[in-house]
Parts: structure tokens; C-alpha cells; sequence
């Protein structure tokens, strides 16, 4: 069985996540992984910080701060909110590991040997008062492509459109404000055009595996003509370049190679089998990270030759709050700083951050909507389907049904087996193509179809006349449970194992104990014994939603993360 790897777009270390990157990448790629090891697979889940990019620098100059001493802090924090989400990372690194920092010259040599580097002269902007080269986002304006007003030197945040940083119309330094001139310097280039071929092959081979703004993107790169991509840049902070002074390697050089580095931090015998041998690579991502994923980076792997391409570039839209785009400056958003001292229940938060993922095109949080969900379909459909079948058994049954068998069944009894026999095949193939809102579209399907027969079968009501009745649809129902929790946990992990392991009383965890491979069956055995009951969700009342909107609102000092 071929071992797979699944990645999160490194999150740059300039400032704390908000809601749009959890969305963009953390999320959808946590949900695939719990996914693929209820199903038995071999896959580990890899991420860590972007800490080389022009965000870190900048911030670290307004702040007066070393970059080291801004991305340690920050690292905490964005380690944090992960781990409050229960993002379920293997391992979260950081790209200022002299580790990574090794692994990234040794890539660069492997690239190197190959003849795919070259050196040369370009015109870059210069700031006379910082006296420095202003790379990538050190520099801003308007977009040649969209007319976008603040668009950085590397990508218009905009459109998307890679960049150089002299292409910028009225350019500024982000540091001192002062229009730049331009001036010569020496960088070492990737030859992508000797490239083009190959990566126009594989691109079209994934074309049925892509969503088609991702396949769209990278035709578009490569269509508008490839060119030598520089790779190295004028800075102190970052990754230096061999026998180059005063030279690091591009941000967009240095972080993909996390993926390969930070597995190899896991074993070498991890990153040979999902790298070199017979390995899958997912890789999760917002959109404005596409044409590097699906071009620059895939040329960088089969320059260096010996490694696997990706197996699938998972990209993603934006969220928006409210219809508008997130800014902290404004106080527009949900920022994830604030998760860190809220009572909020996280699987609430997980459950409706599932039906706004951007799969498609650009979605967006509302607070209402996040009530409503929880309340009319998180709660009255799920939760009420767990709580009323373990609440009969127990005052029925005494939490034990003393059932087990097909026999005798109704009609209605055969339609409930169906759906446990059909429902988690059906859902596990939306997991298996990425399509994470259809498959909790499907798992709330399921759970009506269990709430539409026990209020057909009526189990309440016939407990009183023909118990074994009352008995049997019962016993259906929890085996239904049973499926719908097992199908849920990645998506819901934190209440399904509560669910599991406290109240319905099946032992170890949810996702390695309940098989996918066995939630299409009818197996609680006769003597199982529940453990518990209780409501596993809250509801939302309109205090409670303006409390939490409030609180998730708070702007922070980054100045007060940092200092």
C-alpha cells in the first residue's frame, strides 16, 4: 500500500491566522487525512511555517524587532490555534530549521547539477533611504494586469498574477513610502522554459484530477510563455545561498521544499517511501498559491529528478466575512487569535466551517449562519438522531438492547439497512476526490434518513405494545449511530469520539478503531452495553451568537504577540 503524504500550504509567519486560512488549507486537508486513516490508509499529515517570506521581514522592521525574534513568537501562536482546532498535524515545523536549511541546499545542488541553473543580471528597485533592494512584498502598487492599487512585487493579491517587482505601476517601499529607482543585481535563475514540455504534459494529465480553476491557472502560466524564474534574492533573513554573499533563496524556492523536509523529519525511511518510491502527494492550498504549486514548484522537482510530483493540487477560493474580504486593520473578520481564550465549542466551528469551504468559488462567514446551522441542522438533525435513539435505549433497555440479527425485518426496517450499507461508500467517494462539502452534505443526509425512521417505526410508542419491535428498530438505529459516527469523526473528531468512547461504549478511537471498511455493516454484537447519554452540542441563542461575535472580533496588537 502506497504511503501518502498530505500537506497545508505553509501559513507565512507575519501575523496570526485568521479564518480564511483555516478554510483555505488547515481544515479540508485535516478532514482528507482523518479520512484516509478511518480507511485504513498509510498517510501522514505534514505542515509548518513559511518563516523566509518579505511578510516576516517587514513586520519585524515596523516592529523593531529581529525576524527571528517576531517568527518564534508567532510560531507558538500558529501552533496554537491548530492545535485548538484540532488540526491533527503529524508534525508542524519551520522553515528556519538549520534541518530545512540543509535540505534546501542540497536541493538547490541536485537542481544545479542538473545544468538547470543559471546566472544573470536583472533591474530591480532600489529604496536609496533603506538602501536596500526592495524583493516581493517589501515593495508595493498598482497591478499592470487588474489595476489592483496595492499589489505586492511577487503577486497581485487581487488576481493572482505572478509578478516582478519592477512590472508594478507607481511603485512605493512598503518601509519608507519613497518611490524606488532601479538598479542591476546578480541572481541565479531556474530555467523553466527547458522545462515547459514536461510540465505541460503532466498538467494536462491531471486535468480530470483538478478543479478547473486550478487546472486554469497553471494552463494560463504556461500558455502567456515561461521564463527563467529567479530564485535568489537581496536579503540577510532566509536560507543563503552557496558561495553567494548576501544572497538567500526566493521564499517560493525554500518553502515547498518544507514538504519534503519536514517529512524527512518524520524518517528518512517516511520521505523515501512517499518521495522516492511509491508514494501520493496532496497537497491543500488557498488560490492565490496555485501557479506555484502547479508549476514552479513541479519544475523545481523534476529539475532536481529522483522525487515524486504531486499527486493532486487541491486549491481553493477565498472566504469572505460577510460578503466582505477579511482586514484586520478594519475589523473585518473572524480572527483566530481569539479561539485561544474561547469557550467555543470546536466541532460547532468545524461543522459549519465544512459548509463554507471556497471549494469552487469564493464563500463566506456569517455569524447568523453559523447559528443557524448548528441549531436547525448540526443539532436537529445529528444531534438529535444520537440523543433520542441513546435516551430510548437507556430508558427502555436499561442501555442495553440485547438484540442483534436481520431477521423479521419491514420494509422500512430494509430501506434503514440499505442506507448503512450504501451511505458510507457514498460519502467515502466525495472524501476520496477532495469534495469535502458534498461529503458533509451526504452525512447529513444520513442522519435524516435515521431521524425519518424512527419517526416512522415510532419506537416510543411501541415499546408499550410489542417491546421486540420497539427492541429491533432500535438496534438499527444504533447501528446506524454507530456508521454515522465513524463517517462524521473526521469531520466532527473531538464529539464523535466523545460520542464513541463515553456514551455509545465502543472501545479505543473512533477513527482507528471504527473502519471505514466496516461502517457499511449491521455488527453491534447482542451483550454491548452503552456507556453514557448526554446532548453533545449547544445551542446558539441569540445572547450566546453576540457574545462569540464579540469576542472573535477583538482586534489583537501584534506589537503585544511580539514584544
Amino acid at each position: 500500500m502506497a504511503k501518502v503524504l498530505v500537506t497545508a500550504a505553509l501559513p507565512y509567519i507575519n501575523n496570526v491566522p485568521h479564518m480564511g486560512h483555516i478554510v483555505g488549507s488547515h481544515l479540508p486537508a485535516d478532514i482528507f487525512h482523518r479520512y484516509l486513516i478511518s480507511s485504513g490508509r498509510d498517510a501522514v499529515f505534514v505542515g509548518g511555517s513559511d518563516e523566509h517570506g518579505t511578510p516576516s521581514v517587514v513586520a519585524a522592521k515596523e516592529l523593531g524587532v529581529s525576524p527571528q525574534v517576531l517568527v518564534d513568537r508567532l510560531y507558538d501562536v500558529h501552533r496554537a490555534v491548530y492545535e485548538r482546532l484540532d488540526i491533527g498535524y503529524d508534525i508542524f515545523s519551520r522553515t528556519s530549521s538549520e534541518g530545512h536549511h540543509q535540505t534546501v541546499r542540497d536541493f538547490f545542488e541536485g537542481i544545479e547539477g542538473n545544468g538547470f541553473i543559471s546566472q544573470g543580471s536583472v533591474d530591480m528597485p532600489y529604496c536609496e533611504r533603506d538602501d536596500m533592494f526592495l524583493p516581493d512584498r517589501f515593495i508595493e502598487g498598482e497591478c499592470p494586469k487588474c489595476g489592483y492599487e496595492d499589489a505586492n512585487g511577487d503577486q497581485c493579491e487581487n488576481c493572482s498574477t505572478i509578478l516582478n517587482s519592477v512590472d508594478l505601476v507607481n511603485p512605493h517601499c512598503k518601509i519608507c513610502g519613497d518611490s524606488p529607482e532601479v538598479r542591476t543585481s546578480e541572481h541565479l535563475y531556474l530555467d523553466l522554459p527547458r522545462l515547459g514540455e514536461r510540465l505541460d504534459s503532466w498538467i494536462e494529465e491531471n486535468e480530470a484530477n483538478w478543479r478547473n480553476h486550478v487546472h486554469g491557472a497553471a494552463r494560463q502560466w504556461l500558455d502567456d510563455g515561461l521564463q527563467s524564474r529567479s530564485i535568489t534574492r537581496d536579503m540577510d533573513w532566509g536560507v543563503h545561498v552557496p558561495g553567494q554573499e548576501g544572497k538567500v533563496f526566493y521564499v517560493w524556492f525554500d518553502a515547498p521544499i518544507g514538504y519534503y523536509s519536514f517529512t524527512r523529519e518524520l524518517g528518512e525511511d517516511v520521505a523515501r517511501e512517499v518521495w522516492e518510491e511509491d508514494g501520493e502527494i496532496y497537497h491543500f492550498l488557498g488560490k492565490d498559491n496555485v501557479p506555484f504549486h502547479t508549476v514552479f514548484w513541479p519544475g523545481m522537482l523534476l529539475a532536481h529528478e529522483g522525487l515524486n510530483l504531486p499527486t493532486r493540487v487541491v486549491g481553493y477560493n477565498y472566504l469572505n466575512f460577510d460578503g466582505r474580504k477579511f482586514s484586520k486593520s478594519q475589523g473585518v473578520g473572524v480572527f483566530c487569535f481569539n479561539l485561544l481564550d474561547s469557550d467555543i465549542e470546536i466541532d460547532t466551528l468545524r461543522s459549519y466551517l465544512t459548509t463554507v469551504i471556497p471549494e469552487n468559488k469564493d464563500s463566506s462567514f456569517r455569524w447568523d449562519d453559523f447559528r443557524s446551522h448548528v441549531n436547525n441542522e448540526l443539532i436537529a438533525t445529528m444531534g438529535n438522531l444520537f440523543n433520542r435513539t441513546l435516551r430510548m435505549i437507556f430508558n427502555n433497555f436499561d442501555g442495553e438492547l440485547d438484540y442483534s440479527g436481520l431477521e423479521g425485518l419491514t420494509e422500512a426496517d430494509r430501506e434503514l439497512v440499505d442506507a448503512i450499507e450504501r451511505m458510507p461508500g457514498e460519502i467515502g467517494d466525495s472524501l476520496e476526490n477532495t469534495e469535502i462539502r458534498a461529503a458533509y452534505r451526504k452525512v447529513m443526509e444520513f442522519a435524516s434518513m435515521g431521524n425519518a425512521y424512527l419517526n416512522k417505526t415510532m419506537p416510543w410508542t411501541t415499546v408499550k405494545t410489542d417491546k421486540e419491535e420497539a427492541r429491533r428498530s432500535l438496534y438499527l438505529t444504533l447501528n446506524l449511530c454507530r456508521s454515522l459516527a465513524i463517517v462524521s469523526a473526521p469531520i466532527l473528531p473531538g464529539s464523535m469520539q466523545t460520542l464513541w468512547s463515553e456514551q455509545m461504549g465502543f472501545d479505543g478511537s473512533v477513527l482507528e478503531k471504527g473502519r471505514w471498511s466496516e461502517a457499511d455493516k449491521v455488527i453491534i454484537p447482542k451483550n454491548h452495553r452503552l456507556k453514557g447519554q448526554s446532548i453533545i452540542y449547544k445551542k446558539v441563542d441569540e445572547t450566546r451568537l453576540d457574545e462569540l461575535e464579540k469576542h472573535f472580533q477583538r482586534p489583537h496588537s501584534l506589537e503585544s504577540l511580539v514584544i
